[in-house]
């Protein structure tokens, strides 16, 4: 009976840490975008990481079948083990320098942590200075390695630099200012403690050496201690994952839930079933392959039908999406009338419209800022280009319907060739949305009472559709126009987080220009120079002069970092007359034409003469003096802040007069 119950808690948790290496696995690899930017972040991953390593080799010990195969994993489990210190650290020193206590004593202690973690892992693989192999590997129930003589030097070391690590998150907390940040962070502190619990049994049953069976209460002591352990994970997780984040808490808080909810939840739901099924389906007289592929099936189809079924009611009790602004964008998108959905629309009015006239063929004519453009036809319609450019409408637009000499117009319609046409207004004022036409049944228009009914209906449901797509088009260009400066703001807002007064008494853009990856922002933009998310979205949208060129520019920031980048390419340019090979002109050349002209690399190789290989280094160097060029412009903004775009341009001509294109 207790070797029974043993053997039921063993498999309980080789399924716990089974789960803790699947969840810690996802938050690695959502977080793998971030990692590169964000220090916090990178140094939380490599922490979870190490621990990952540790559950998954402990978990395929217990299933090795050769001593050598156990032995090799035990040791490699220490990977995992030797390193949590170091990376435990990483992360204290990350969370103490968001709070602005930047120390280069403290870096220099992260990287000899880590050089520290290699050699004591070193020792562990091929020395049997710090662990040695039991003699009983495979018997022992808790497969392990003996202490070596120095193991001691190792326990030692673990907790001191756990108690330092601690210790600066304690320091961190006290340095927070606001509600927000303190809190977090108090969590954080009460939960650092995860990683060391995690591994730390390892480090007593290699010290210890126990040999046959555990005892059911040290058994019952290790499940609770992983399901502590997972849930201290969970709650760091969730407070670190807004480090480093530029979106709004509410929008990291959400896409959070629902990648757990779909990824590492619905993996782990799907693991237990598999585990369970295989063991009971001979007792239930199946197959064991047939058992696990129904199971599995069913499973990931029920997960995802009670993600998509409760996904509101889960919102609601984890507080997500309940602002009302959040709310109302959600119930805009969800009613958004796209082009898509407008063409559907009118088609089937269209429809209905040759049905109740009798007519093979109906269309609708929307008028826009291009001129006249065909919306939707139902039928066959003859001589569209012509329709399309008659010199009538432009009059029509601005009738404000009263009769127009120049149209034929007869009982309300205009009669024009085979057609009848009706003008689409707006509803609240009089201006020309559009035209309805549909072939001509007879020589003039001949509705009945009953047909003007219905076609008076169906003409204010199109014109009311043609009205609510130009008010959205209106929101879209003001969201456009405002979306580069809610995302500077949304930049700032994250990092005046933790950043405090520095942060808000920076002046823009300062920090910017000094950026080591501000010669990629520039590339970035240059790559989307006529329209792309990388320039709508480019964080060179908060340099100083590009809000000074917004006020040019209509207030859209995107024309005014295109004008800036104009700019800076035209300093580039030589004096005298344009070359297309001389070595003065090479850099400008590639500006010009590459991003400026949207040409092909191998069609500007071609006319500069040169091999693609060749352009590419040259396009480097041509980019990184634009971005010098910006630079330099941004910190003649910055020495004189209230000096308007007209006057600084003469001042940025003698920044530059005789500006030397150099590294070519």
């Amino acid at each position: 009976m207790s070797s029974s119950l043993t053997d039921v808690l063993a498999f309980i948790n080789d399924l716990l840490q089974a789960v803790i290496v699947i969840f810690g696995t996802a938050v690695v690899l959502y977080n793998s975008g971030r990692a590169r930017r964000d220090r916090v972040t990178r140094s939380f991953c490599a922490l979870i990481g190490f621990v990952i390593i540790t559950y998954f080799a402990e978990t395929l010990v217990s299933q090795a079948l050769l001593p050598v195969s156990a032995e090799i994993l035990l040791r490699l489990e220490w990977v995992g083990i030797a390193m949590v210190p170091a990376a435990q650290f990483h992360l204290s020193d990350a969370l103490l320098a968001t709070t602005g206590a930047i120390s280069r004593r403290r870096r220099l202690l992260v990287r000899a942590g880590y050089i520290s973690g290699l050699l004591f892992l070193g020792l562990v693989l091929f020395t049997d200075y710090i662990v040695t192999t039991s003699a009983n590997l495979l018997i022992n129930e808790t497969r392990h390695l003996d202490a070596g003589p120095f193991f001691v030097v190792f326990v030692v070391y673990f907790w001191a630099v756990t108690a330092a690590s601690i210790y600066n998150v304690w320091r961190a907390r006290h340095r927070c200012l606001t509600r927000t940040t303190r809190q977090r962070m108090t969590t954080t502190l009460l939960v650092f403690l995860a990683a060391p619990l995690a591994v730390f049994p390892y480090l007593i049953l290699s010290s210890n050496a126990p040999m046959g069976e555990l005892p059911i209460w040290l058994w019952l002591v290790v499940i609770f201690g992983n399901i502590v352990v997972g849930t201290m994970f969970a709650i760091m997780t969730a407070h670190l994952i807004y480090f480093g984040a530029a979106s709004p808490d509410r929008v990291v808080r959400v896409k959070l839930f629902k990648f757990m909810a779909r990824v590492p939840l619905a993996a782990s739901i799907v693991l237990v079933v598999y585990v369970v099924v295989q063991r009971i389906s001979p007792g239930i007289g199946i197959p064991v392959e047939t058992a696990v592929a129904v199971a599995i099936v069913a499973t990931v189809m029920l997960v995802e039908w009670a993600i998509h079924a409760y996904k509101r009611p889960l919102e609601r009790f984890f507080h997500l999406n309940n602002d009302p602004d959040v709310q109302r964008i959600q119930q805009l998108g969800e009613r958004l009338l796209t082009t898509s959905d407008l063409h559907q629309f009118l088609e089937s009015i269209l429809a209905a419209t040759c049905e109740a006239l009798r007519t093979p063929t109906s269309f609708v004519v929307a008028m826009t800022a291009a001129g006249p453009q065909i919306e939707s036809v139902i039928g066959p319609l003859a001589d569209s280009e012509t329709l399309l450019q008659h010199n009538g409408w432009q009059e029509l637009a601005h009738a404000n319907g009263e009769e127009v000499p120049d149209l034929h117009m007869v009982d309300g319609f205009i009669v024009w060739q085979e057609y009848w046409l009706r003008p689409l207004h707006s509803r609240h004022r009089d201006d020309l949305l559009g035209i309805l036409g549909i072939r001509a049944r007879a020589t003039a228009p001949n509705l009945t009472e009953q047909e003007w009914h219905i076609l008076d209906n169906l003409e204010d449901q199109i014109a009311a559709a043609l009205e609510d797509r130009i008010l959205q088009q209106e929101v879209f260009a003001a969201v456009e126009g405002l979306l580069p400066q809610i995302i500077a703001l949304q930049q700032r807002r994250s990092e005046a987080t933790f950043g405090g007064l520095p942060v808000f008494t920076a002046v823009a853009g300062d920090t910017l220009v000094d950026d080591p990856d501000f010669n990629s922002m520039v590339r970035d933009a240059l790559r989307d120079y006529w329209g792309g998310p990388k320039l709508t979205k480019s964080p060179l949208m908060r340099l100083r002069i590009v809000q000074q060129a917004m006020e040019e520019y209509d207030n859209n920031a995107t024309k005014a970092l295109r004008a800036i980048l104009n700019d800076a390419i035209e300093l580039q340019k030589p004096e005298g007359e344009r070359n297309l090979t001389t070595g003065e002109w090479i850099l400008y050349n590639i500006l010009e034409l590459k991003f400026v002209q949207g040409q092909r690399v191998r069609d500007v190789a071609r006319r500069l003469a040169m091999s693609e290989s060749d352009l590419y280094r040259k396009q480097r160097v041509a980019i990184e003096n634009v971005a010098s060029t910006i630079g330099e412009l941004e910190k003649a903004a910055l020495s004189e802040p209230d000096l308007p775009r007209e006057e600084a341009e003469p001042l940025s001509e003698s920044i530059f007069s005789g500006h030397v294109i150099g590294n070519q």
